[in-house]
């Protein structure tokens, strides 16, 4: 294997970081203070959406991705990044990458549903990680994400939902909108129109509304007050000017991504692969947490609930951590959104994860005897018309353990499950058909641990 970093590093943009053409002319993003081509030229307007988006990697509308925006870049008011140049520089330097051999940038149509540029993804960077593997010869190379913004959702669908987890280590996000940001359903409730002063410069409201994107930006959780009740999702309620159609597609984007690990869980090969996130979360600065409506009009808040929990000024802190993940391997930065990915000591962390991924942490284990214990807990029967339960614990923390489950008493093959922890205890639900069964869970530097029990139909147990 070439002497530098193993694996192959891929950047992923945010939101307007990608530079835009149509038909070779810059569109978007080509210089600093770009945004002025925006603003004068009308070019927001000209990168306006019509119709629904087909799904087709080429609209045929003559706009390409053409590359990162090196440059800090800001639509007022609603997003804002802080260029990539840095980033990339300071990647190719710190870790002796090589641009177009294990070092690549992939830009794309922000304007676009997430599951297009994911699908991109899809197609290019297993060809990059095969020329990789053949000029390096390292056969155990596999692809490493640095998203930042947007671009972690393009990237945790890819990973998720078109099997990226086959070929991908870890991606480490910062800012990464995993449950929506406060500024996209304001601009999208009262309109973009940025001012200087008392004089309205221009209205990008209609631009911004045919962007895809923009929905799928929208927060999931619990988000609007309404009415002196408790606070409602997006999904759940009217808002002025939102699409309830385009609302419920976007909610599908999200309800995708996050069911995809449950259904991964049951591919034996999917926990062995060990992927992971690490998100990278920006603290300390007014940011957009929730919302009331009142005399329909939405009137953003900087706090949830009576409390400010803080964020990057665009995404709020509790968003930046993926659902179903406990925050518990996130770092946080007291810096703003467009500064997350290149502030000096945000980039120092970055270079520590990415050196620590060859270290295999098994080598500095305490000394004793037969490696960690898992204690498997099972009842002796269940009934068929109930899940069932499977607990366990182990000696030693681990992310999650893994196992399979094999009917004994019919021809069958084993199946594959992850327990995932809750406190102490690690727990699976399995649904299960009559019949006697052998379960076995075992975890990194865990031995291995088995039982069997019955599954029993109505009657049976009587």
């Amino acid at each position: 294997m070439a002497d530098g970093f193993g694996d192959v590093v891929v950047v992923l943009p945010g939101l307007i970081g990608s530079v835009l053409t149509k038909d070779g002319k810059p569109l978007w993003g080509t210089s600093p203070g770009a945004l002025w081509g925006t603003v004068v030229g009308q070019n927001l307007e000209r990168l306006r959406l019509t119709g629904e988006d087909n799904g087709d990697e080429d609209l045929g509308d003559g706009i390409v991705a053409a590359g990162l925006v090196p440059n800090p870049e800001i639509i007022p008011r609603l997003w804002k990044q802080g260029g990539y140049s840095r980033l990339g520089v300071d990647l190719v330097s710190r870790l002796g990458l090589t641009r177009g051999e294990n070092y690549f940038e992939f830009p794309y149509d922000w304007r676009r549903d997430n599951r297009v540029s994911a699908r991109k993804l899809a197609r290019v960077a297993p060809q990059w990680l095969a020329k990789w593997k053949a000029s390096s010869g390292n056969e155990n190379a596999k692809i490493v994400l640095v998203s930042h913004s947007m671009g972690g959702l393009v990237g945790r669908y890819f990973m998720e939902c078109l099997e990226g987890w086959k070929i991908v280590r870890t991606m480490v996000s910062f800012g990464t909108p995993y449950r929506g940001a406060g500024n996209a359903v304001d601009f999208l409730c009262n309109g973009f129109t940025w001012k200087v002063g008392p004089v309205s410069a221009f209205d990008g409201t209609d631009a911004l509304r045919s962007f895809d994107s923009a929905y799928q930006l929208l927060p999931v959780y619990p988000f609007v007050e309404h009415g002196g009740t408790e606070l409602a999702r997006i999904s759940e309620i009217a808002l002025p000017h939102l699409d309830a159609a385009r609302v419920l597609k976007a909610k599908a984007f999200h309800d995708e991504m996050q069911g995809a690990p449950k259904s991964n869980g049951g591919i034996p090969a999917y926990a062995a692969a060990g992927m992971s996130i690490r998100p990278v979360v920006g603290t300390n600065q007014p940011t957009k947490q929730s919302a009331t409506l009142k005399d329909e009009v939405l009137i953003p808040m900087q706090a949830y609930e009576g409390e400010d929990l803080g964020g990057d000024g665009t995404v709020p802190r509790i968003s930046a951590i993926p659902i179903g993940d406990n925050g518990a391997s996130a770092a946080y930065f007291a810096t703003s959104h467009s500064a997350l990915q290149s502030v000096p000591a945000a980039l120092d962390h970055l270079r520590g994860v990415m050196t620590g991924i060859g270290i295999d942490l098994d080598r500095f284990r305490s000394g004793h005897a037969g490696g960690g214990r898992i204690g498997l807990s099972l009842q002796d029967a269940y009934p068929a018309d109930e899940p069932v339960l499977l607990e366990a614990t182990a000696s030693e923390y681990t992310q999650f353990l893994s196992g399979t489950v094999q009917r004994l008493d019919a021809p069958a093959e084993p199946e594959g499950f992850v327990l995932r922890p809750r406190d102490d205890t690690y727990r699976v639900e399995l649904a299960l058909s009559p019949g006697l069964y052998r379960a076995s869970v075992t975890g990194k530097g865990l031995e291995a641990v088995e039982d069997i029990f019955l599954v029993l139909g109505p009657g049976e147990g009587a």
